[in-house]
């Protein structure tokens, strides 16, 4: 793993609004004292993703410029502890269009669980394991996740 920092390979590669989204959610990273720590093997060996954890568990995922330029997107992580079907955040009905709900016929890899989840009090059919996706999220977007992984921290360190 590299220790090349988020912040150095958002102002690398992103640029605009996407570069000033991407920096105000790491702002966020670093004020919670989440550790972000670029994943550099495997398929993601020539690919700037980061796994963010807190106490040594998983709050998201962040990739950028996976599949198209000036891009990122952030990912939740199933742990299967279920920590997001109960929580009760104002941003809740603005954060269900970020359920990742799974469309394929076929399942995307080996191991991929798609399941009934419940996510903010509502269920959902075919949920991935990744749970949340934020696909260059504009303002109001990073508002949504600040408050999913804020949740996420509680749930971690009550």
């Amino acid at each position: 793993m590299s220790e090349q920092s988020i912040e150095k390979v958002i102002r690398k590669s992103l640029t605009g609004d996407i570069q000033r989204n991407a920096l105000a959610f790491s702002a966020f990273i670093n004020a919670n004292n989440i550790s972000c720590i670029r994943v550099t093997d495997g398929y993601w060996e020539d690919k700037s993703y980061f796994l963010c954890t807190y106490n040594d568990q998983v709050v998201c995922n962040i990739s950028i410029n996976e599949h198209e330029d000036n891009s990122w997107y952030v990912t939740g992580d199933d742990d299967e502890d279920n920590w997001h079907e109960n929580v009760s955040l104002d941003e809740a009905e603005n954060l269900l269009k970020y359920v990742a709900v799974c469309e394929n016929v076929q399942r995307c890899y080996d191991g991929c669980t798609r399941n009934r989840k419940t996510v903010f009090g509502k269920e959902f059919n075919n949920v991935c394991p990744i749970v949340m996706k934020f696909t260059n999220p504009d303002t109001r977007a990073i508002v949504c996740m600040k408050a999913v992984f804020e949740a996420r921290i509680k749930y971690i360190h009550p």
